[in-house]
C-alpha cells in the first residue's frame, strides 16, 4: 500500500473518531440527563403541567374581578399619591421607626406633600378602593395564569396588585392621622385578604409580589398599633387574617412549576432556534429598558454568540440542564424540611453545602445575567437555581415579621385588656394566641422582654441564626454612613427587632442627615 494511501486512510480514521466522540458525548449527556427525569417520574414526582398547575376558582367564587375593576377605576395622573405618598413603619435609626400618621407632613426626597393633599388625592379613588372593602376573608384570586406560556404569559395583574395594596396602605395611614382606625383597620384587612387569597399562584414572581404586599401591609399594623383608639374587635380580625398568611407551601408549589417551565423551555430550545431567539430578545428588551445599549454588537459579537448556542445545543445544555435539576431537588428539600421542623436557619444552611457541592452557589443568578447582558451558556439553566435559592431567605423574612406582627397585635389587645403589657408571652395564652409565637429562624419562643418604662423589647434571632440580646444594629458597623433608610430586616442586622415608636427629636434628627 502506497504511504500516501495509508496517510489518506489514517487521516479518514482520526477525521471519523474526531467527528464520533463529541457525537457520542452528546448522546451520553443527553441520556444522563434523561434518566435523571425518568428518576423522578419513577418516584412520582410531579412533571407534567397538569399535575403542578393549581384547579382554577369557580367564577362564582373568584374574586379577582373586583381587584381588576377596582385597579380601573384608579386615577392614574396622581403624582401625589404614586411620587410621596404616606410612609408607614420608616426606619430612622436602628430599632425605631417614624409613625408616618402623626407627622405635620409628608416629606421624602421628591418634595412635601400636604395631608390636604393626600386626602384629595384619595377622594378621587374612593369608587375603586370601596369595592375593595366588599372582599370577604373567604376570597380567592383566580387571574387565569396561562402556564402552559412560559416566558410568554402575561402577568399584568401582578402590577394591579401592587398598586392597588399601595392604595389601601396609604389610605389607613390617612385616616390613621384622622383618628379613625376602624376605616384603616378595614383597609389593612382588605390587603392581607388579597395576600391569603393569592397563595395558589404558583410562579416565584407571583409570591414575591405577594412577599413584598404582606410586609407592606406589616408596616401598615406598625402604624394601627400606634393609635390611642384602635379597637379590641379590629385588632382581633386582623390578627385572624395575618396568622393565615402562609408561603411556604407556596414556595413548594411554585418550585414544581419553575421546574417544569424550564424543562419544556429547553426542549423547545432544543427544537428550535426560533424559541429560543424569543427568550433572547426578551431578555435585551429587558437589558435596554434598564438604560443599556444594545445595539453596538460587532460581527465578532454575533459570531460568538452563533457558536457558543451551537456548543450549548450538543453539548453544553445537557450537564447544566442536570445540574439545574439537581439543584430543583436540592431547594424542594429544604422547604420540605422547613414544613416538617418549622425552622429556616438550619435547613438553609445544609442548602448552601448542596449548592456548593452542585457548583451553583458560585454561578451569578438570573437578575445579575439581566443586568450584564452577557449570557454563560454554559450555566443558563442552573443560574435560575441561584435565583430561586434566594426566594426562600425572603420568605424567612416574611415569616419572621409575619409572627412578630401577629404578637405585637396580641401584646397591644393585652395591654388594652389590663392597662400594660405582659410580663412574659405565656400570659398572651391561650385567650389571644393559641401558643406562644415561635421565632422560624430557629423554631423557638420570639424573644420577648417587658421594659422598666413600660415599653416591650420583641424580636427574631435573625439570619445570623445567633440571639445577640436584641440588637438591631448591622454586623457591619459602618453600614449606617451608606443609607438613609433603616431596614429592621436588614439581612445584615444581628437581630430583627420589631421597632419601637421614634420620637420627634430622632425623627427631625433623621430629616437633618445630609443625603448619600
Amino acid at each position: 500500500m502506497k504511504t500516501h494511501r495509508k496517510i489518506l486512510i489514517i487521516g479518514g480514521i482520526v477525521l471519523g473518531v474526531a467527528i464520533l466522540i463529541p457525537v457520542i458525548r452528546h448522546y451520553q449527556l443527553r441520556a444522563a440527563t434523561e434518566a435523571y427525569i425518568a428518576e423522578l417520574r419513577t418516584k412520582g414526582e410531579p412533571i407534567d403541567l397538569a399535575q403542578v398547575i393549581p384547579t382554577p376558582v369557580s367564577p362564582d367564587k373568584n374574586s379577582a374581578p373586583i381587584i381588576l375593576k377596582a385597579v380601573a377605576l384608579l386615577n392614574t395622573n396622581s403624582d401625589v399619591l404614586s411620587t410621596n405618598s404616606p410612609l408607614a413603619m420608616h426606619e430612622v435609626a436602628p430599632g425605631k421607626a417614624m409613625v408616618g400618621w402623626q407627622q405635620s407632613e409628608i416629606r421624602d426626597s421628591s418634595g412635601t406633600n400636604s395631608w390636604k393633599e393626600i386626602g384629595g388625592a384619595l377622594a378621587q379613588e374612593e369608587a375603586a378602593l370601596n369595592l375593595m372593602m366588599l372582599l370577604t376573608n373567604s376570597a380567592r384570586f383566580d387571574f387565569d395564569v396561562q402556564y402552559a406560556q412560559d416566558f410568554d404569559m402575561p402577568l399584568t395583574h401582578l402590577a394591579s396588585e401592587k398598586k392597588i395594596t399601595q392604595r389601601l396602605v396609604t389610605r389607613a395611614i390617612y385616616h390613621l392621622h384622622l383618628g379613625d382606625a376602624n376605616t384603616a383597620a378595614k383597609n389593612i384587612e382588605a390587603l392581607f385578604i388579597l395576600v391569603n387569597g393569592t397563595d395558589d399562584e404558583r410562579l416565584a414572581i407571583s409570591q414575591l409580589v405577594r412577599i413584598a404586599i404582606a410586609q407592606n401591609g406589616i408596616a401598615a399594623v406598625w402604624e394601627l398599633l400606634q393609635s390611642t383608639n384602635v379597637t379590641d374587635e379590629n385588632l382581633a380580625r386582623l390578627q385572624m387574617e395575618v396568622s393565615h398568611v402562609e408561603f411556604i407551601p407556596a414556595e413548594l408549589n411554585f418550585l414544581l412549576v419553575e421546574r417544569r417551565g424550564d424543562l419544556a423551555t429547553l426542549a423547545k430550545w432544543h427544537r428550535s432556534n426560533v424559541e429560543s431567539d424569543k427568550y433572547f430578545l426578551l431578555m435585551k428588551r429587558a437589558h435596554e429598558s434598564l438604560g443599556y445599549d444594545t445595539d453596538d454588537e460587532t460581527f465578532w459579537d454575533k459570531a460568538k454568540f452563533t457558536y457558543n448556542r451551537f456548543m450549548w445545543s450538543y453539548w453544553w445544555s445537557y450537564p447544566d440542564e442536570l445540574r439545574g435539576l439537581k439543584g430543583y431537588e436540592a431547594l424542594m428539600n429544604t422547604v420540605r424540611s422547613i414544613e416538617t421542623n418549622g425552622s429556616f436557619y438550619k435547613p438553609l444552611t445544609e442548602q448552601t453545602k448542596a449548592l456548593d457541592e452542585l457548583g451553583i452557589s458560585k454561578l451569578n443568578d438570573s437578575l445579575d445575567t439581566l443586568f450584564s447582558g452577557q449570557f454563560d451558556f454554559r450555566s443558563m439553566s442552573s443560574e435560575s437555581i441561584v435565583t430561586l435559592g434566594s426566594v426562600t431567605r425572603k420568605i424567612m423574612r416574611v415569616e419572621a415579621s409575619k409572627q412578630l406582627a401577629m404578637t405585637a397585635i396580641a401584646l397591644k389587645r393585652y395591654q388594652l385588656k389590663h392597662g400594660n403589657y405582659p410580663a412574659n408571652l405565656n400570659l398572651l395564652v391561650p385567650e389571644l394566641v393559641a401558643s406562644v409565637p415561635l421565632d422560624p429562624v430557629d423554631g423557638q419562643p420570639l424573644r420577648y422582654r417587658l421594659k422598666a418604662d413600660g415599653t416591650f423589647l420583641l424580636y427574631s434571632i435573625g439570619a445570623n441564626g445567633k440571639d445577640d440580646g436584641g440588637d438591631p444594629t448591622s454586623s457591619e458597623k459602618d453600614d449606617s454612613a451608606k443609607f438613609t433608610h433603616y431596614i429592621w430586616q436588614n439581612i445584615k442586622n444581628l437581630d430583627w427587632v420589631w421597632p419601637q415608636p421614634a420620637s420627634a427629636s430622632e425623627v427631625e434628627a433623621f430629616y437633618m442627615q445630609p443625603p448619600k
